[in-house]
């Protein structure tokens, strides 16, 4: 049993997006393990060498999904904290992005908030508090879907890099399986709803790898085509 590599990080040693790479990197290794030195293990313990996947051979990879799916939402979370103050000052695109969040932030419905705007003016720091603000709107929910992957693509000003746009649908799966997992502990919904027997939704090894690779190496394509941009 393996796990495929990631792209070769385009991450410089001194970049401020070297925390993000250390996130990705946690993750890979945990998912990796999960794949190449605990499956073996626990396979072991079969009577039957072939059939499907047992019941703790499930959990075992629906683990590697949250793993998978929770180090794609910590690369992203860290490459907006890390650069996404740097891109609103370097790109266009990127400040445009930043500019339509500050008029939705001091307005309330038609009007201006006039409190938030007296606050912003009288803060030692009124684009520091901002940009704060900023970060913690992109930040402050899990990334669970391919648009907020496209979103936090545009904030962090690559939307030239049309690749990563496409690519983006890739990830589908992995929200979706995640999601299932965390959220409905991966249970049909007639289980769900107590008719017949429990029953939860199962998957192919080779589903489980391609998704939690596919997530993975997409976040370090991200932080590649992001180095590039800040370097």
């Amino acid at each position: 049993m393996d796990f495929p590599g990631l792209v070769r990080t385009g991450v410089l040693p001194d970049s401020p997006l070297n925390r993000a790479q250390r996130y990705l990197g946690a993750a890979y290794d945990s998912v990796a393990s999960l794949f190449v030195v605990t499956y073996p293990a626990l396979r072991f313990q079969r009577d039957a060498e072939r059939g499907r996947l047992t019941q703790p051979e499930q959990d075992l990879f629906r683990a590697a999904v949250v793993f998978s799916g929770a180090g794609v939402d910590a690369v992203f979370k860290e490459a907006v904290r890390a650069a996404v103050a740097i891109q609103v000052e370097r790109s266009d695109a990127a400040r445009e992005k930043y500019v339509d969040f500050v008029s939705r932030y001091i307005q309330e419905g038609q009007s201006l908030d006039a409190r938030r705007l007296a606050t912003l003016l009288t803060a030692p720091s009124p684009d520091g508090a901002l940009k704060e603000a900023y970060i913690y709107k992109l930040t402050g929910s899990s990334l669970q879907s391919v648009d907020q992957v496209t979103g936090t693509l545009s904030a962090l000003g690559l939307q030239d890099d049309t690749t990563l746009y496409k690519d983006a649908k890739e990830l589908r799966e992995l929200f979706t399986v995640r999601n299932q997992i965390t959220h409905e502990l991966d249970m049909t919904p007639a289980s769900a709803r107590g008719r017949g027997a429990r029953h939860r939704r199962e998957r192919s090894m080779a589903q489980y790898r391609t998704m939690s690779h596919a997530g993975l190496d997409y976040a370090q394509r991200m932080l590649n085509s992001l180095q590039s941009k800040i370097s």
